[in-house]
């Protein structure tokens, strides 16, 4: 029997409700920040950032190649080298060579019949027949390239590189802020609804005391069965209050359980609860925005596309460039015969544009008005940025203001329960007055959550607006 027990409890506990998991506010941004795809993706544009930089750096640095090339020819290619007579030479008064023309008795050159100088003797060469092979030729060796002036190509591209990194990290920030005010957002959104869940909760206790307590007077005959069903009628009012309330806590947890990583179905307890003070020192500091991401990402946005500018005036400047190769070729063959040679060779390069029909200039006036086109992008994302900021403060203000007045709107409410419930128990007042007084009492508790809840997520705004989320 025991061991059967044993058993039982061991199913139970393998396919029982998983354990509730408590959470608080910053367990549920760490967790968002963990699970969120835009970070994720964020990171990795970071990392490729980082590894462009890495990139553009290397174009500083000689580069060092090897290289080979093969080459195969089935046939031989075959020509021949016509031969014939040739003139002589024979050495001058002066030491240097002069032809051998036939001299006639008068000394004077001997003219062919073709108009041309007569020799006195002939070289006589035949004719050569070559031919080149390139049955498995190849070519191994190595070339060194440096680039030495490249008119600022290579310093403007490694910067434009290191802002894009810079851009990236921004980008990350800015990513950060919005999976942060999403957390809070959907964490607020469910401890409302936990709290309203008890609201309802107390508001339906405090109607079905009253449907008892008709229902015990109507067997008296105390009541009459109109008051019995009035009250009814508020009950099952109630109840639906409370499973909207329910039904809508569960999809807050579930939308919760989607943004921090967790299975949707997971049983969540909120440890926070709705404050109704604001939080100390968050509207100490003067509204600003240069804190922001965004208005980083725009500066550097005009830093990049000046830059540019000086790119594409690069491609107008001179450029020079060295290399060096040292390679070795054999397999090429004269005759059926073939010998290996290494050689070294060096070489320069040097391009100056001279006229482009003004290709140069127009192109960097284009990049100029982006340039410009960029500032005055920042400066009216700005203003806008601004006036967020500045609408996002007085949205703390005023929901702090409507704390205020719902929480002294729940304290009168309360009153006049109270009072209303001693007046009806002593036949001063009407259950319609009293069952009025219930409902204005549960209506003001739930907008007190409803200020609350306000607060805190203005707050979370107002700190996003000022880049200090």
């Amino acid at each position: 029997m025991v061991k059967v027990v044993l058993i039982l409890l061991g199913i139970l506990v393998g396919t029982g409700v998983p354990a509730q998991v408590k959470i608080d506010l910053r367990k549920c941004r760490e967790m968002a920040l963990e699970s969120s795809k835009k970070m994720a993706v964020a990171d990795k544009q970071v990392v490729k950032a980082g590894y462009d930089k890495k990139a553009y750096r290397a174009n500083f640095f000689p580069k060092l190649s090897a290289m080979g090339t093969y080459a195969y020819m089935q046939k031989d290619y075959s020509f021949k080298i016509d031969g014939g007579n040739l003139p002589t030479f024979v050495p001058g008064g002066n030491g240097t060579l002069v032809p051998n023309y036939l001299l006639d008795g008068n000394g004077k050159v001997v003219m062919g019949a073709d108009g041309r100088p007569v020799f006195a003797q002939y070289a006589y060469m035949p004719d050569i027949a070559l031919a080149v092979g390139l049955e498995n030729a190849y070519t191994v060796g190595g070339i060194l390239e440096m680039p030495v002036y490249m008119g600022g190509k290579i310093r403007h591209a490694y910067r434009m590189s290191a802002i894009g990194t810079e851009m990236a990290e921004l980008n990350l920030h800015y990513n950060r802020a919005e999976v942060i005010a999403e957390a809070d957002g959907v964490f607020w959104q469910y401890v409302r609804l936990q709290e309203l869940e008890l609201s309802a909760q107390k508001y339906k206790e405090v109607v079905a005391e009253l449907v008892k307590n008709l229902t015990d007077a109507r067997q008296v005959g105390m009541a009459s069965r109109n008051d019995l069903l009035k009250a009814q009628v508020k009950l099952n009012e109630a109840e639906l209050l409370l499973q909207k309330t329910q039904n809508g806590k569960q999809l807050a947890a579930m939308n919760l359980c989607r943004v921090i990583g967790l299975d949707l179905n997971t049983a969540l307890q909120a440890e926070d609860s709705l404050s109704g003070m604001i939080t100390p020192g968050i509207l100490e500091n003067g509204i600003t925005v240069t804190q922001r991401p965004e208005y980083s990402i725009l500066d550097k946005e005009i830093e990049l596309k000046q830059k540019q500018v000086e790119l594409t005036r690069s491609d107008f400047l001179p450029q020079l460039g060295v290399s060096v190769s040292y390679g070795y070729t054999d397999g090429i063959s004269m005759n059926g015969e073939s010998e290996g040679l290494a050689s070294f060779m060096a070489l320069a390069s040097l391009k100056v544009p001279v006229f482009h029909w003004s290709e140069g200039r127009n192109k960097i006036k284009a990049m100029k008005a982006e340039q410009e086109m960029s500032e005055l992008k920042k400066e009216d994302a700005s203003q806008m940025m601004l006036l967020e900021a500045t609408k996002a403060r007085f949205g703390v203000e005023d929901a702090a203001m409507r704390v205020k007045l719902t929480a002294h709107s729940l304290t009168q409410a309360q009153e006049n329960l109270t009072e209303s419930k001693n007046r009806y128990e002593v036949g001063m007042e009407t259950l319609t007055g009293y069952m009025e007084a219930q409902a204005q009492w549960q209506k003001a508790w739930s907008d007190w959550i409803d200020a609350k809840t306000e607060l805190r997520l203005s707050e979370t705004g107002y700190l996003k607006a000022t880049g200090r989320l």
